[in-house]
This record gives C-alpha cells, structure tokens and sequence, in this order.
C-alpha cells in the first residue's frame, strides 16, 4: 500500500486510559505498518473528526512506503452511550478492517479515567469529588463496559477481525503480546525495542486541577481570550493562572476510593461476567484484585492511555 492509495484497514478502537498510546507505538514499529502520526484522530465520531472530512483523515499518515497495514488509535471509538454510530461508519469505510480492543481491570480505568479528567484543562476539567463524579456521570462506568463496547463491532465486522487483549498482560510482557498481535495480522514477528516497551503518559507526582467553578478556566480557551491574549500583560496572565488552578491533594481522592470500590463493586462483576460470556474466557486477575485489593493501593495504579 502506497501513500497514494492509502486507506486504513488496523485500528485501535480503545479502552481509554488502558494502555492504547503504548500498544500505537509499539505496532508502529514494525516495518510492514503505518500508525498515525496523530494518536486520536476521532474521524469516525460524528462530534469530532468526520466533519474534517476524508481529505484531512487520509493526511494524519505521512509516511511513504509499502505497508500491509495502516492504522489508527482512537479511544472514542468506543464509549457508548457518548458517541453513537462508530461501528456502523467505520464497517462502511472499510469492511476489511481489522481493530484491536484492550481493556483494562475496570475498576483501575475508572479511577484513571477519573484522573485523566481532573487535570483535563482544555474540556474544562473534572470539578467533582471522585465519588460524586462517577455516580452523576455514566460515561465513568459504562467505558468499563467491555462487552457494551464490544458488542456493536463483533455484529459487524464479525469475531475473527477484533483483537483483544489486557493492559495487565502488556505491561507484564510487551513483545509477547505485541508479537501476538502480528501473528494474527499474518505479520512476521518484529522487536519493538527497549525505548518502545516503556509505560507511557503515567499521571504525574505534581498534578493541578481546575479551580472554582472553572470561569477563569473556560475564558482561558475561548475564542475571545485567543483575540485578546497577545494585548494582555504576562504579569496579568500568571495571575489569572494562578487563580484558575489550584493544586491536586491525592489525599482527598485516596479517601474516596474505598466508598467508591463498595459502591460500584457488584456492577463491575456483573460487567466482567457480560464480558466473560462474550469473550468465552475469565479475568480471574480483576475479580482477585476486586475483592483483595485496597482503596489506596488502587489509587496508586499508573495512569496510561
């Protein structure tokens, strides 16, 4: 495949904040496919990049060569009930695709997926304590809905064209999953190399947060602030800074988290067992961690994308 006739045909359809910046990276090591430059593009979401239109998809891949596969990583693509009618679209673009879905145990992703949008400046940032926050947003629980997720993709494009794996199992062994993967791509394996196999976006030790009610935020990435930025004064700028955000206390979330485990804890096994049916195999690793685990220890689990 040339840049000429580019089309994709290998995407990773999520979960987010369950090891999809990783996995892009190492696949795009491998001689024979071509990742996106851009992680993230959402083509296929209806809100964010399908009105970009094909012209400026085909453009996110800037290498030249032959490739069997070219790919894309788009954790959108699976988090129903917020985006709608993926499957459908991407099974019209491309019925030959092959996707790729890694999960992570639910209840690390959900507290994750909670720090990921605490310190989520640019959407404005998540304002509510962690407990409150999953019980007033569904999106929190239903991306850890695996096999929600699932379903609507294997009625496409079938079982035999979607990849499934775990981010305990990447983490543990990078190249032997990776290598698993290009067997059932028909691909040779390939190292991805010591650089490659590092975890990636960890949360940070030092993390800030949106302040307030998040007004100074909101002005900040408006269009009329991107007008009126180049007249304001720096000193000006780093006060309203320092006013929109505010410093994360890891302690006041450590707190929540047991609350958090109790409450959730019997629709997450009922999650895993949908998934289990689905998939035809167990997770005995997430029901153990579910019932051993501690509140704090959970907390401490590494933030990846």
């Amino acid at each position: 495949m040339t840049q000429a006739t580019l089309k994709p045909n290998l995407f990773i359809i999520g979960a987010m904040k369950s090891g999809t910046t990783s996995l892009h990276e190492y696949l795009d090591t491998h001689p024979e496919i071509a990742m996106s430059e851009e992680k993230e593009p959402g083509y296929f979401v209806e809100e964010l990049g399908l009105p970009k239109g094909e012209d400026w998809y085909r453009s996110r891949w800037a290498q030249r060569g032959e490739f069997r596969y070219v790919g894309e990583s788009s954790t959108h693509y699976t988090k129903l009930p917020v985006f709608q009618g993926v499957p459908e679209r991407l099974f019209r673009f491309n019925p030959e695709a092959r996707l790729i879905y890694i999960m992570r145990n639910p209840f690390d992703r959900t507290v994750s997926h909670y720090w990921h949008a605490l310190r989520d400046e640019y959407h404005g940032g998540e304002l509510r304590p962690l407990l409150k926050a999953v019980q007033e947003d569904p999106g929190y629980l239903a991306f850890s809905d695996y096999a929600m997720q699932l379903e609507p993709y294997f009625e496409r494009f079938g079982r035999g064209a979607i990849a499934t794996l775990t981010f305990e199992a990447l983490i543990e062994d990078p190249q032997r999953e990776v290598d698993r993967i290009y067997r059932w791509l028909g691909l040779a394996p390939h190292p991805i190399g010591e650089e490659s196999a590092k975890v990636h976006n960890q949360k940070p030790n030092d993390m800030t947060a949106v302040a307030g009610a998040g007004v100074l935020n909101r002005i900040q990435y408006s269009s009329t602030w991107h007008r009126i930025s180049p007249h304001v004064p720096a000193w000006m700028k780093n006060l309203a800074k320092r006013q929109a955000y505010r410093p994360v206390v890891e302690r006041d979330v450590e707190k929540d988290i047991p609350r958090l485990r109790d409450a959730i804890a019997e629709l997450q096994r009922r999650q895993i067992d949908s998934l289990t049916r689905l998939l035809g195999r167990d997770f005995p690793e997430w029901r153990a961690d579910a019932e051993d685990r501690s509140g704090a220890k959970a907390c401490a689990v590494s933030e990846e994308t």
